[in-house]
Formats: C-alpha cells, structure tokens, sequence
C-alpha cells in the first residue's frame, strides 16, 4: 500500500477576549506519528493558523480518520482544510 502526503491548514476559534494557544495546540498536534513538519503562519488581522504536513497510509477512510483526530486534541480547533494532497 501506497503513502500520500498532506499539507493542512487548521485554524482555531477566535473569541475576542482572548488569544488562542497557538504554541500549546501545535505542541499536542506534533506529537502525533504522522505528523513530519508544523509551522504558525499569520493569516490575517492578527490571526493565526497552524500548518502541518503529515505523511498517512493510502486507503479509504484514512485521510477522514486523521482529520478526526486532530478534531479531537482541543476544542479550540475550528476547521482542518487540507491544502495539497500527493502520493510518496
């Protein structure tokens, strides 16, 4: 079986009170075994976003089961886009 590699944008929940943990949330994101690179790039009036590039097993579901996972590290994720997609 075949590898595909993914570039992701997730951007978090903005409230106006206060600032997101960009640094904290990357963190729980990097430890993750198909996690290769992660970076916090600004997107727009002071607002971040977190970009990973992920290496995952091609087959049906796989893609969906990662994008769950990362759903799942903070309730301050808001959305997972997935930038560029392509076969190892």
């Amino acid at each position: 079986m075949g590898q595909v590699v993914v570039k992701y944008k997730i951007t978090l929940n903005q409230p106006e009170d206060e600032r997101p943990d960009y640094d904290g949330i990357a963190a729980k994101i990097s430890v993750l075994e198909e996690v290769q690179s992660i970076s916090i790039k600004p997107l727009a009036f002071g607002m971040m976003f977190i970009e990973i590039d992920v290496v995952l097993g091609e087959g049906e579901g796989i893609v969906d089961g990662f994008e769950d996972k990362i759903r799942s590290i903070d309730s301050m994720i808001s959305q997972i886009e997935a930038l560029e997609m392509g076969r190892l």
